[in-house]
């Protein structure tokens, strides 16, 4: 119960918030909280992505090599900072806790990808 109190802790956009309390999800039903969790991702994963095209399109040539080259490397980082626990005994929990952490990660990227120059 303490892992899912702290993947509700993780839910900080109104989306998530209002998803999570409406339907299947505010009964509890793993699926549909799942559900939500990762239609939250995907709405950051889409913040990020246009974040980085007007990036982009405001540096020079020479920055965006640059930032293409730290996208390339974030990824990875991202990827390894939150890996998917397919073993035996990870859990429903683990539906959770993914794209918890997969929007944790993309929403600091995109806060550092407005900022870049």
């Amino acid at each position: 119960m303490l892992t899912l109190a702290l993947a509700f802790a993780l839910a900080t956009s109104p989306e998530l918030d209002r998803c999570l309390n409406t339907g299947d999800a505010a009964r509890g039903v793993t699926v549909a909280i799942a559900a939500c969790f990762g239609a939250d991702y995907r709405r950051a994963d889409a913040r990020l992505n246009a974040t980085y095209r007007a990036t982009m399109k405001r540096l020079p040539a020479r920055r965006q090599a640059a930032l293409r080259t730290s996208q390339r490397g974030w990824i990875r980082q991202r990827d390894s900072a939150c890996p998917l626990d397919r073993s035996n005994g990870a859990g429903t929990i683990e539906r959770l806790n993914h794209p918890a952490c997969l929007t944790k990660q993309t929403d600091r990227r995109t806060a550092w990808l407005a900022r870049f120059r």
